[in-house]
């Protein structure tokens, strides 16, 4: 049985998601000073959009019935698109500040949009009550 609805699992696991892409992004911050280190990033686009689409009610072969889906997990990717320096590393200081500032916006929106849910989820439980 799923205690929470469809959009609180995936809005979790979303937030996951962008948690795990901002550890990413402050190890590139850590190390924009080793040589060598080549920038990461997360893309995890296919598995947000999984996080975030109605379940099965059917379920899928081997699964229970209506089961909350697992948690995301995404494996970091060297940046491609990263300009590599004399010394091999290829962070771009400016860049990954301003993807982990947006990612922390993402990270915000995420847990007030939750709060609100849980806060919702009291009231009723509460008695409509507070």
């Amino acid at each position: 049985m799923q205690l929470f609805g469809n959009v609180t699992t995936g809005l979790g696991a979303a937030l996951d998601l962008y948690q795990a892409r901002h550890k990413v992004l402050a190890e590139n911050i850590a190390n924009s000073e080793t040589p060598g280190y080549r920038a990461r990033d997360l893309d995890f686009g296919d598995e947000l959009a999984a996080a975030l689409a109605p379940a099965d009610p059917a379920g899928t072969p081997g699964e229970a019935k209506g089961a909350a889906p697992t948690a995301p997990h995404v494996e970091p990717t060297i940046d491609r698109d990263a300009t590599i320096k004399p010394d091999g590393n290829s962070v771009a200081l400016d860049t990954q500040v301003g993807r982990l500032a947006e990612n922390a916006f993402k990270i915000q929106a995420l847990t007030q949009i939750l709060s609100s849910k849980y806060q919702g989820l009291k009231r009723v439980i509460d008695g409509g009550k507070g």
